[in-house]
């Protein structure tokens, strides 16, 4: 599969596309802002949009999320527990952080652990990985993690926030850094890393 990285808004969140190379069908995750540009390039590459993916409820990773459910009809999925924020935009922070009052339409599609998102003959792997939120999920595929706010390069995300919890996000990161292997992590802001490169250098994986 590929993956296409868009740094959008004023938070500078990653915007990512998934997409499998023989059909041509992708996600997009975690439409942060400029709806537009998005559907333009989907529509410049012949893609076939199957979802659109939040790793998280927070409004900095879904500015773009209601004009390209319009644009393109496709559904919105999300974990269970995420997915009780959208109506609210307090729980988003979408008003106070983002000084706008959107009310988010609940999503279509639920994504819990060990559920698969399918792409012509590709899989995506969902892991729940709470802690920055209750509902934040990584994406896992090939060699490749996107990790939303979870875990970030050399960093973790925050957890002070609506259903944040300091101490289930360091069980999140501790299976993370148990996972077999390496990947390449993907976050919701700033670089990719390794997941070998955090395990030496993130002090919250280091054992």
């Amino acid at each position: 599969m590929k993956l296409l990285t868009f740094i959008l808004g004023s938070m500078g969140t990653n915007c990512y596309f998934v997409i499998d190379d023989q059909s041509k069908e992708c996600i997009v995750v975690d439409p942060a802002d400029d709806a537009n540009r998005i559907y333009e390039k989907i529509n410049s590459l012949n893609l076939k949009l199957k979802y659109i993916v939040l790793t998280h409820g927070h409004f900095d990773h879904m500015l773009a999320l209601e004009e390209l459910r319009d644009l393109t009809g496709a559904p919105l999925a999300i974990h269970p527990h995420d997915n009780e924020m959208l109506g609210d935009p307090t729980k988003t922070y979408m008003k106070q952080f983002g000084a706008r009052d959107d009310v988010i339409r609940k999503a279509e599609v639920m994504l819990d652990e060990g559920d698969v998102i399918k792409l012509g003959n590709s899989e995506i792997k969902i892991l729940h990985t709470p802690g920055h939120t209750g509902g934040s999920i990584c994406l896992m595929f090939d060699d490749i993690i996107i990790s939303g706010d979870t875990l970030f390069k050399e960093d973790i995300g925050r957890y002070d926030l609506y259903s944040g919890n300091y101490r289930v996000l360091l069980k999140s990161l501790e299976r993370l850094s148990k996972l077999e292997g390496d990947y390449k992590v993907y976050p919701g802001h700033g670089p990719s890393t390794r997941l070998s490169h955090e395990r030496m250098y993130n002090l919250a994986l280091i054992n």
